[in-house]
C-alpha cells in the first residue's frame, strides 16, 4: 500500500514538472503578445510659451562651458610610518623582526587656475602637511604642483603648474557682491570632477569659525567634501569666492545647506602677496582689543563708555605703531579710515588688508571726548595671529 502511494506522488509530481516546464518552454518559444505603447505627441509646453527660460537655460550652460576648464582637481599624499602595536607577541619579538609598513594618507580637493602662467589658488587646508601635490585638468591632464605659498589663517594657498591651453579665469571684486545674486559652486566633491552647483549668496561678513580673521560669503550652493579650494562664480564667470567650509552637524560633514567662501578680494590680496614676497603681508598696529559688549556695565562706566559702538584697547604692545600713535589702554575706537567699527574681527580684517607704510585713521573716545589719530601700518610679525582654520577636506 505504502509502495503504490509513493509510485503515485511521484508521478503526480513528474507530472506537474512536466506541464510546468512546457508553459516555460512556451513563453520562451512561443510568440509573445505585443503590448500597445502611444507615447505623447509632443511636449506639454510650446517652447514660444517659456522663452525666457529657454533662452536662461543656454545662458546658464555657456556660463558653465566656459568656466569649467579653469578649475582643477588637487590630490595630496603623505606617507605615515606604521605604528607599533601596543602588545607584543614574544615569540613573534624573538624570532621575527619587525617592520612597520609606512602607509599613505591622501585627500581630495580642488582649485581654481587664476593666471597664464600656471597659479592655481586653493585652500590651505588642503595641501596642509602633505608631501606630494598633484592637479588633475579637465582635459585629462595629471601634473606635479609645486606649492608657491600658503597661509593659514586666510586659508589660501597658491600653487603652480607648468602647462600650456591653460585657461585662467579672472578674480572678480568680492566688495560689489549682494545678497541675494545667483552664484555657481565648482568644484570635485567626493572625486566627482567637474560638479557644478547653484544657488545664491545667502549673507556677507559671517564669522563661520570663532579663530578665523576671515569674514566669509554664506551661500546655499550645495558644498561637500572635495569641493574645498573651488571657485564661487558670479553670472559674468568672475571669481567672487573660494569655497572653504560647510555647516554641518554630522561626523562626516554632510551639506545642509549653509556653505561659506573665501571672499575673493581676500584670495587677490594673498595671491600678490605670495607673489610678491613668498609669503603673506598681513598689516599690523600692536593691539589687543575686546568688544565693548564683552565688558560690564560697571567697567564700560568707569571708562567713560556710555555707546555699545566700537572695541576697546585692553592693551598696547611696547614700541608698536600703536604706540608710537599715542593709543592707550581704555581707548575706545569708533572708525577705521571713516567706517564704523562694529568688533574686533572686523577691526583685525581691515588692519590685515591695508598695505605696509600705509596710513589709518582712527576715530577714538577718550575720556568721553572723541579724538582722530593717524597710525602708521607696518608688517605682522611672523607667526602672529596664525590661528588654524577648521575646515573638513
Amino acid at each position: 500500500m505504502r509502495r503504490s502511494l509513493f509510485i503515485f506522488l511521484v508521478a503526480a509530481l513528474a507530472a506537474f514538472g512536466l506541464y510546468r516546464w512546457s508553459q516555460l518552454d512556451h513563453r520562451l518559444h512561443g510568440q509573445a503578445v505585443a503590448e500597445q505603447y502611444t507615447p505623447a505627441d509632443g511636449p506639454r509646453i510650446d517652447p514660444k510659451d517659456v522663452q525666457v527660460l529657454t533662452a536662461l537655460d543656454a545662458e546658464y550652460t555657456r556660463l558653465v562651458q566656459a568656466v569649467i576648464p579653469s578649475v582643477v582637481s588637487i590630490t595630496t599624499s603623505r606617507h605615515l610610518q606604521a605604528q607599533n602595536p601596543a602588545v607584543i607577541d614574544p615569540f613573534e619579538f624573538l624570532f621575527r623582526r619587525r617592520n612597520p609598513t609606512p602607509q599613505e594618507q591622501t585627500a581630495l580637493g580642488s582649485g581654481v587656475i587664476v593666471s597664464l602662467e600656471g597659479h592655481i589658488l586653493t585652500n590651505h587646508h588642503v595641501i596642509a602637511n602633505m608631501e606630494k601635490i598633484e592637479v588633475q585638468l579637465t582635459d585629462g591632464r595629471v601634473l606635479p604642483a609645486q606649492l608657491i605659498g600658503s597661509d593659514e589663517q586666510t586659508d589660501i594657498a597658491v600653487l603652480k603648474i607648468t602647462a600650456d591651453k591653460i585657461e585662467p579665469l579672472l578674480l572678480g571684486n568680492s566688495d560689489n557682491v549682494r545678497v541675494g545674486q545667483m552664484v555657481f559652486a565648482v568644484g570635485n566633491p567626493f572625486g566627482l570632477q567637474e560638479t557644478v552647483t547653484q544657488g545664491i549668496i545667502s549673507a556677507k561678513g559671517r564669522r563661520a569659525m570663532a579663530d578665523s580673521g576671515v569674514e566669509f560669503l554664506q551661500t546655499d550652493a550645495a558644498v561637500n567634501q572635495g569641493n574645498s579650494g573651488g571657485p564661487l562664480i558670479n553670472l559674468k564667470g568672475e571669481i567672487i569666492g573660494i569655497n572653504s567650509a560647510i555647516f554641518s552637524t554630522s561626523q562626516e560633514g554632510a551639506w545642509l545647506g549653509i556653505s561659506f567662501a573665501i571672499p575673493s578680494n581676500v584670495a587677490r590680496r594673498a595671491l600678490e602677496s605670495v607673489l610678491k614676497t613668498g609669503r603673506i603681508v598681513r598689516g599690523y598696529l600692536g593691539v589687543t582689543m575686546v568688544n565693548i559688549s564683552d565688558i560690564t556695565p560697571e567697567a564700560a562706566h568707569s571708562l567713560g563708555l556710555h555707546d555699545a559702538a566700537g572695541v576697546v584697547v585692553a592693551q598696547v604692545m611696547p614700541d608698536s605703531p600703536a604706540e608710537k600713535a599715542g593709543l592707550k589702554p581704555g581707548d575706545l575706537i569708533r572708525r577705521f579710515n571713516g567706517r564704523p567699527v562694529p568688533d574686533k574681527i572686523f577691526f583685525r580684517s581691515r588692519v590685515a588688508e591695508l598695505d605696509v607704510n600705509s596710513q589709518a585713521q582712527l576715530t577714538i573716545v577718550r575720556n568721553g571726548q572723541e579724538q582722530m589719530l593717524t597710525v602708521q601700518i607696518v608688517e605682522a610679525p611672523a607667526g602672529l595671529n596664525s590661528n588654524p582654520t577648521r575646515i573638513p577636506r
